[in-house]
């Protein structure tokens, strides 16, 4: 199995938000989190699950 994550900064730390619904409202269930950290992470690799994390696209704007 496979999660998908979408990882957001916010005060120094990266939460990874979960991006299909069935497996968010799962994990929520299991942690009472809307995010996972990489603590919860390293848990659901040793439990044999892949999590993938999406790159987030930065928009760079250039002054001439």
């Amino acid at each position: 199995m496979t999660i998908k994550t979408q990882p957001k900064t916010a005060f120094g730390k990266t939460l990874h938000y979960v991006t299909d619904p069935a497996q968010a409202a799962a994990l929520t269930s299991l942690t009472g989190k809307k995010t996972i950290n990489d603590k919860d992470i390293a848990s659901l690799k040793t439990l044999g699950i892949t999590v993938q994390s999406q790159a987030v696209q930065v928009a760079t704007m250039v002054y001439a």
